[in-house]
């Protein structure tokens, strides 16, 4: 070390206030933990949960039925899907509980509670899950 005129080392003049330990920034949080938590606070995680299922449809529910099925919307707990044909309504309205349990599984909030299939000319299918 090299002694400076008022006879301190340099490095003695860098020295931390804090008694020389670092001041270490926490790691870094991967964005979806900051977003989940964003959302929590806004009291809207619940509602993001649900909506989910429209941009994962698919992959929940599979190719043959997404070509014939595509969720409109969620209203509250309530999945809206619009069905390309009677015959589709049908087949769907029976698979209710199945489609219930793919579009919910892992899920610990935000569960779609009811599916109202829309027939593509605008007739309604409201039966509860599993109900007819």
């Amino acid at each position: 070390m090299v002694e400076s005129p008022w006879g301190r080392s340099r490095r003695a003049k860098w020295k931390r206030r804090d008694g020389g330990a670092r001041n270490r920034k926490a790691p870094p949080e991967p964005v979806g933990g900051l977003v989940e938590t964003m959302f929590a606070r806004l009291g809207i995680a619940e509602k993001v949960e649900r909506a989910s299922v429209v941009a994962e449809w698919e992959d929940l529910v599979g190719s043959p039925i997404a070509r014939v099925a595509r969720p409109v919307r969620v209203q509250g707990d309530t999945l809206f899907v619009e069905v390309e044909s009677a015959s589709w309504r049908m087949e769907l309205s029976m698979m209710r509980p199945q489609l219930m349990r793919k579009l919910n599984a892992g899920k610990r909030r935000g569960r779609i509670e009811r599916i109202v299939f829309v027939q593509a000319d605008g007739r309604y299918s409201e039966e509860r899950d599993g109900q007819s």
